[in-house]
């Protein structure tokens, strides 16, 4: 117990519950003190309750208590404006998504840009990219721009083309490629770099209309037991939206924002250094980088080509002497880089990016980061623990991808892909994530995806359950690790270690580890109350588990039954 001889004492008190820590031993106490929204001690009921008076005294009847959740790589503005957007997630044909835009269009004055995101062709019958004629069938009085579900391809039509000028004679753009058909023609699918040809024509939201979508995720998020983010790619606008919730005492959480990519934002914010606004419920701490594209829209950069598109590599975004350049500066700032890497080749260049921007360095206050390290070399899986880099991991991309990811990859080189474990074990930190809107913002599914390496629906429970569609070597069916006990199983994270990647190690990841992610004394009071002990119930039983209330700097912010 850390607490004081004479009474002291404190705004709230919590009692009577059974509270995970998370702390470096794992250690389970009954009790812990709250003073200005920060612990102040823990221990067992009778201790605290003689050591310490307070305003509230809370018995939670042996409630379950966690440390509030951590999604360590999201969009929260992305979740938000998903009440303004066509919705696609979920889609299973073309049909569908076309209905679905032709329901919007029916309230939309002609020439108001229509947006959507979430369609994902590998979930269609047949799991091949659309095309702009299909759109031009739905309409083309308006300009259409639908976002692949991972963000790294979008589907436009004519109109939108017309719009941003993308011709036969318009060249690929660097890191981006206008797909095209047998005579040269756009198709209406653009990847990576090329989708800014378009999007930069859609008339950015308002002021207002970003303080809403921010109000509506962070409801969201607090009703799934998260407590903190860390935002992938803010601009100046985003801060300004938030940072003027805070100021109106709105924004109960806390938030690590990214800067999106160099430039002016950028430099404002390196010269200033890590800034954080109110009760460290906006921290600006770096920059965000892409090396690559997806895997699912095959953007992902290997070092050899898709064993299910020949000849295509995926798509190198950034330079080498780019990654060194913006590392060394962020290091003598005070900052972090997170450089997005899918790919092998990718992860390869970022890593020995951070290697060469490292040398010089002679104090890293926050460690730098890889953003999904989903597939590695094995040179490579040793080398972030050596460099003290953190791999950011999204444990819901495997199993939502592990119907078609062999297809991409091959039976040989998916033995490096999501390798938790392999990390784990040579010494990493894992940072675990949702990249929400492309994942549902529910840190239980993460750590359950973590931990069993199965889909909300118990898959994979027999070869059956893997596509088989998607399988390029009949031959890997037999390979039973494929689907008993999980996907590749040994590449599982324990229980333990999953809620950590959402707790401590993700605050570690953001170098806020001194002050969430863990009940300690010091820490703040985020805390999630749960229906069960997630580190002990039955697999079968773990999506069971209900978010009962959750807690932000010793208030409440969620209860379930408000």
């Amino acid at each position: 117990m850390t607490a004081c001889s004479t009474q002291q004492h404190c705004d709230l008190l919590i009692t009577n519950a059974t509270v995970h820590t998370m702390d470096d031993n794992g250690s389970v106490v009954e009790a812990f003190a709250v003073r200005d929204g920060r612990i102040v001690a823990v221990g067992s009921t009778g201790e605290l309750r003689s050591t310490w008076s307070a305003e509230r005294l809370l018995d939670m009847d042996g409630a379950v208590v966690f440390p509030g959740f951590i999604d360590a790589h999201a969009h929260l503005y992305g979740l938000g404006e998903e009440a303004v957007i066509v919705a696609l997630h979920g889609t299973l044909s073309v049909e569908e998504v076309m209905n679905r835009v032709r329901i919007r269009i029916a309230d939309l004055p002609a020439g108001q840009w229509i947006r959507g995101r979430g369609w994902d062709q590998n979930d269609w019958a047949v799991p091949q990219f659309p095309n702009n004629t299909m759109l031009d069938d739905v309409t083309r009085d308006h300009p259409i721009f639908l976002s692949r579900i991972d963000g790294h391809a979008a589907w436009v039509n004519s109109r939108a083309l017309e719009i941003a000028g993308i011709t036969a004679d318009t060249p690929d753009p660097v890191g981006g490629r206008i797909l095209r058909d047998a005579e040269g023609n756009p198709t209406g699918i653009l990847l990576d770099n090329a989708i800014e040809l378009v999007r930069s024509n859609i008339p950015p939201p308002s002021q207002q209309e970003r303080r809403l979508a921010y109000l509506n995720a962070v409801h969201r998020c607090l009703a799934t037991g998260m407590t903190a983010m860390h935002d992938m790619g803010m601009d100046a606008e985003d801060i300004t939206a938030v940072s003027s919730l805070i100021e109106e005492d709105r924004f109960p959480f806390r938030m690590v924002g990214y800067v999106d990519g160099r430039g002016d934002c950028w430099e404002d914010h390196l010269k200033k250094g890590r800034q954080t606004l109110g009760n460290q419920q906006l921290v600006v701490a770096g920059l965000k980088l892409y090396a690559d594209g997806a895997l699912g829209s095959r953007g992902a950069w290997l070092f050899s080509p898709y064993s299910d598109d020949p000849g295509n590599s995926g798509i190198p975004i950034i330079e080498k002497d780019t990654i060194v350049f913006e590392a060394r500066r962020a290091i003598a700032h005070g900052m972090q880089v997170c450089v997005h890497a899918i790919g092998d080749a990718a992860a390869r260049l970022v890593l020995d990016s951070y290697e060469e921007a490292l040398r010089d360095a002679s104090v890293v206050r926050y460690p730098l980061r890889v953003e999904h390290a989903q597939v590695l070399h094995p040179d490579d899986i040793p080398r972030f623990a050596h460099l003290g880099v953190v791999a950011s991991v999204q444990p819901t991309h495997c199993t939502s991808d592990m119907e078609w990811a062999e297809a991409r990859l091959g039976a040989d080189r998916i033995l490096g892909a999501y390798a938790w474990n392999a990390l784990i074990a040579s010494g990493a930190t894992l940072a675990g994530g949702s990249d929400f809107p492309v994942e549902r913002p529910d840190p239980l599914l993460g750590i359950y995806a973590a931990a069993f390496r199965m889909d909300d629906k118990g898959r994979p429970s027999s070869p059956e359950h893997i596509g088989e569609r998607f399988i390029v070597d009949p031959a890997a069916m037999d390979r039973r690790e494929r689907w008993e006990n999980g996907w590749y199983a040994s590449q599982r994270m324990s229980r333990e270690q999953a809620v950590r990647a959402f707790t401590s190690w993700a605050a570690f990841a953001a170098g806020m580890d001194n002050d969430i992610g863990s009940l300690v004394p010091g820490r703040w009071a985020d805390f999630v109350l749960l229906s069960q002990n997630i580190l002990t119930i039955p697999r079968e039983r773990f999506l069971d588990t209900r978010i009962l209330e959750t807690w932000v700097g010793g208030e409440r912010v969620y209860h379930a039954g408000e």
